[in-house]
């Protein structure tokens, strides 16, 4: 039946949906169907015994043509994951989509743990963004992994790291992606919130520019700026040794106490 009803055009299609009792696989390809109109969907979705199944008012929510209030009813039916791909359909009408976006970050604060980690990979930007700020870092983490991610997004992660996102800091330096972004090691190495090994790793791969910069942050712990003076000396007698000027020498002059910074 699956297989013939993908092949049926215009009248046979709706003498089929008026004459016969379908199950879910017929009713998909029936809305999947190019030749499926707009009064055909709306005959399977004031039949409650075919909707039944969400993959049904799935595609019955994102047909165009259905009538709104239809459409919204099916929106209030379906699990977060119809929802997150009615949203990210461009199939679908516009106001659906909002409509479904909407629902989603209503529902957010509802699912549990693994959903919003599963959804965390998944999420396009309004969604992302509302998860930005979860106290979970394994929800931070899987947010790491999605393609549409970006640099700013990863930087503002680290800016409003609190309790539950400093756990996140040293995955973001290790992460394959962001681990190697200029401006991402930089934050690392001027958050307060970060541990201190996963500081000095940021650290160490900055240039002598950044750190005499780093050097300036009031916020910075006095650990890390000791750290900072240190390996600013090492790198003035190493390149004292080569026999060539260091890269703070060039900038204006460079002492081994804090009052050479200019």
């Amino acid at each position: 039946m699956t297989r013939r009803i993908g092949e049926l055009a215009g009248a046979e299609l709706d003498r089929l949906v008026r004459t016969t009792e379908l199950d879910t696989g017929d009713l998909l390809e029936v809305l999947r169907n190019p030749y499926c109109t707009p009064e055909i969907a709306a005959r399977i979705a004031d039949a409650p015994g075919w909707r039944h199944a969400h993959a049904v008012r799935e595609l019955l929510a994102g047909f165009r043509g259905l009538p709104l209030g239809k459409a919204l009813d099916l929106l209030a039916t379906l699990p977060w994951t119809s929802l997150l791909r009615l949203a990210q359909e461009p199939k679908a009408p516009p106001v659906v989509r909002r409509h479904a976006e909407k629902k989603l970050l209503g529902r957010l604060p509802k699912l549990t743990l693994g959903e919003r980690i599963a959804l965390a990979r998944r999420a396009h930007r309004p969604i992302l963004r509302s998860l930005l700020g979860s106290r979970d870092a394994e929800v931070l983490e899987a947010l790491l992994d999605n393609f549409r991610m970006v640099e700013n997004d990863v930087l503002l992660m680290i800016h409003v790291a609190g309790i539950g996102a400093r756990g996140v800091l040293p995955t973001i330096a290790r992460h394959h992606r962001w681990g190697s972004c200029h401006a991402v090691r930089q934050a690392i190495a001027r958050c307060p919130y970060a541990p201190l090994p996963t500081a000095l790793a940021a650290l160490v791969q900055l240039s002598s520019g950044d750190v005499r910069r780093l050097l300036r942050s009031p916020e910075l712990s006095q650990a890390l700026r000791a750290a900072c003076w240190e390996l600013l000396v090492k790198r003035r007698r190493a390149g004292q040794l080569n026999g060539r000027m260091s890269g703070y020498d060039r900038l204006g002059g460079f002492a081994d106490s804090p009052e050479g910074v200019r």
